[in-house]
């Protein structure tokens, strides 16, 4: 869940990972027409993984059932689980041509998985396993947060700095140097320990970014306010929320997270963790 946020699909549905699932299916011998459409059929070929797997047979593709259905994917593959990957378009940015479907894991499927898997903050390794099968089938509302892996650093990962700064918010002793290796990733653990009891680790997921950030507005000081600057572009990371950072928050708000009022809760800082083009 920390660190893997697979989605749910069920029939009803013309969800845009329906054709992904249908794929997937078909490349476990399911005869599923690539419809798009959760329907009937999709149902039963659901069910039938799931028998298969010693599942409960309710035809809801949730985490256990998408684990059995996604096989790892790397150059060389080839297949309808390629065709599922390929279907999800997985664009360079916006306005990029999507990928053709055709089944086979070239040059332009690879650099597009490992320009996917930086935008999320993955491993950059161009293999499809659990993880990046997981951000590809995430559920779209709300859209999962991008992680921070021990190892990262702020030049590959803009992220780095923000869970640093919002890691020393909350008492940590490190610095905030954009490398987050082994020091930055105990601090996390020892953070995750303070509010829940399982699902430690030294990755920043789902469940740390909610309980780290912190709501700013104008006026604000610290450390807080320094992980915001960090993610918006042009702004000196001072601590300060002055004029400037308003300005930029505020510009930031009105494209992709209304409403434009200035103060940095929770819808805002998810929005900065969000690739906006995905």
């Amino acid at each position: 869940m920390n660190t893997e946020p697979w989605g749910t699909l069920q029939e009803p549905s013309s969800d845009s990972r329906v054709t992904p699932l249908q794929y997937l299916l078909s490349a476990q011998g399911h005869a599923v027409p690539i419809t798009g459409s959760f329907d009937g059929a999709t149902t039963a070929a659901v069910k039938a993984v799931q028998a298969a797997a010693g599942l409960v047979q309710d035809g809801v593709v949730g985490i256990r059932t998408w684990r059995h259905l996604v096989v790892p994917l790397q150059a060389g593959s080839t297949g309808d689980a390629v065709r599922a990957l390929q279907s999800f378009g997985l664009r360079e940015g916006p306005g990029s041509a999507p990928l053709v479907v055709d089944g086979g894991f070239g040059p332009i499927t690879d650099a597009r998985v490992r320009s996917f898997q930086a935008s999320w903050g993955l491993a950059i390794d161009g293999i499809v396993g659990g993880q990046t099968w997981s951000f590809l089938m995430a559920d779209h509302f709300p859209s999962p947060w991008a992680l921070v892996i021990e190892g990262a650093v702020q030049a590959v990962n803009s992220h780095v700095l923000a869970a640093q700064h919002l890691l020393r918010a909350h008492g940590a002793t490190i610095a905030a140097d954009g490398a987050f290796f082994a020091l930055s990733g105990a601090a996390l653990e020892d953070f995750q320990r303070t509010i829940r009891s399982t699902e430690i680790g030294t990755t920043v997921g789902q469940l740390d970014w909610p309980h780290l950030i912190m709501t700013v507005q104008l006026g604000s000081t610290g450390e807080a306010v320094m992980a915001l600057q960090s993610q918006l572009p042009g702004l000196t990371v001072d601590g300060v929320f002055g004029p400037v950072t308003d300005a930029a928050v505020r510009d930031f708000q009105a494209k992709f997270a209304p409403p434009a009022d200035g103060i940095a809760g929770p819808d805002t800082w998810h929005s900065l963790f969000v690739p906006l083009f995905d």
